[in-house]
């Protein structure tokens, strides 16, 4: 027997079969932690609508999402903190299940960063096809990654020597590299505060509540990595590293920041390597770039992925897209 069920909270019950199902394989941002802290910092006025599929008492889908205004989005969404959407299943026929639930409770969508390639996407674009679903879609981005074994290109080997040697001759000293921070708490603030110098701010102003978020991650949850290169006799920080390990044994890079004193020496690019290599001997599978086409990413990477965006309108689409310009018009004008 088949039950689908939506569930308002994060209650105990659903957590464990939730948790056990993500541990078969899935994306970071669909572990329960990571679900229930942005929730934490985000919700803002949207409600919980966690849509499960059930069989004969086994969780065998679960589609974490929030509602607002009548639309669908994933938990993760606005501010987007994840790199690639999806859900957990145990097999694709509960996709058309999910879909066809989601159509008849007349619910409008607004799914981001779809990967073209994954089967969600694949039976997301089936099933629109030949129906009579308003919708808008379109390409955002790249999503660049790598995977196992790696080895550097020539020119890239001989650009990290250099670098690594000039790091010798400016600062008298060999650069180190910690993979995985013991000790997270002590190096926290000065993580975020490279990070508001490197960028002027940048999210960590613009998005409320994103710094503890970040700090609950790295302090409260199995789900991260932190790392740390610096000149240990100076003891002086040149790069740091926030990224994921998810259950699909991939890494995923996050939040790489450099201490622009160090310009001179690349220290992102050295970073990068060093993380690269750390993860893989760890038999990680995929380092995973994250979103975007930066042209850092492109040192390292081999292969992108497509991702694009879809919403779904039960009114008139012309009446939403003015709707939407004006919203944007507003915002722009009142802050």
């Amino acid at each position: 027997m088949e039950e689908i069920k939506v569930y308002s909270e994060f209650n105990s019950e659903l957590v464990k079969n939730w948790q056990d199902l993500y541990n078969l394989g899935g994306n970071y941002n669909l572990s329960p932690d990571w679900c229930n802290l942005w929730f934490k910092y985000f919700k803002r006025d949207r409600n919980l609508y966690i849509i499960t599929i059930q069989e004969d008492n086994n969780l065998k889908l679960i589609a974490p999402f929030y509602i607002y205004r009548n639309r669908l989005s994933l938990i993760g969404t606005k501010p987007d903190m994840y790199d690639e959407f999806n859900i957990l299943y145990s097999d694709i026929k509960y996709i058309d299940k999910l879909l066809e639930f989601i159509e008849q409770q007349k619910l409008e969508i607004n799914f981001k960063h779809v990967n073209s390639e994954s089967e969600f996407g694949k039976q997301l674009i089936k099933n629109f096809s030949g129906k009579s679903i308003r919708y808008i879609s379109h390409v955002t981005e790249l999503k660049p990654f790598l995977n196992r074994p790696f080895e550097p290109k020539r020119k890239l080997k001989d650009d990290l020597k250099r670098c690594k040697n000039n790091a010798v001759k400016l600062y008298s000293e060999e650069l180190c590299f910690e993979y995985n921070l013991e000790d997270r708490k002590s190096y926290i603030k000065e993580f975020l505060d490279l990070h508001k110098k490197r960028w002027n701010g940048g999210m960590l102003v613009k998005k409320a509540n994103l710094e503890l978020f970040i700090n609950d991650l790295l302090m409260k949850t199995d789900l991260t990595t932190f790392s740390r290169l610096f000149l240990p006799n100076l003891n002086k920080t040149v790069a740091y590293h926030f990224g994921y390990i998810d259950s699909n044994n991939t890494f995923w890079s996050s939040m790489p920041v450099y201490n622009t004193d160090y310009k001179p020496i690349s220290p992102g690019k050295i970073l990068l390597n060093e993380l690269i290599i750390k993860a893989f001997s760890k038999n990680i599978e995929k380092f995973d770039f994250g979103r975007g086409s930066e042209p850092y990413k492109n040192w390292f990477s081999s292969s992108a992925s497509v991702l694009f965006n879809i919403e779904t309108f039960n009114n008139n689409i012309y009446v939403i897209k003015i709707r939407n310009l004006l919203y944007k018009i507003l915002k722009k004008f009142s802050g």
